[in-house]
């Protein structure tokens, strides 16, 4: 029976944006998370998969646990342990 050990990291990003006093709400129809999700977000997805493809014996795969995948982004990340001799 093999053994398997769990651990959590969490990258959580609170994205907000500030407007003049005479904004009268949704107008600009949120154009400012449409670019973070154009520019920023691929970005920061393709730096985490790059950090980890530079990491030797670490392999990484999209886990989706039910969230929006445009709000979220679940890996499931491994460690290929070197067998014994």
């Amino acid at each position: 029976m093999t053994h398997r050990e769990h651990k959590t990291f969490s990258i959580t990003l609170h994205l907000s944006a500030e407007f003049a006093d005479d904004y009268s709400g949704d107008d600009d129809g949120f154009v400012w998370h449409e670019r973070f999700q154009h520019r920023v977000r691929p970005a920061l997805v393709a730096a985490v998969y790059e950090a980890l493809r530079a990491a030797p014996r670490f392999r990484a795969v999209s886990a989706p646990r039910g969230r929006d995948p445009e709000s979220a982004l679940d890996l499931d990340v491994s460690f290929q342990v070197e067998p014994e001799p």
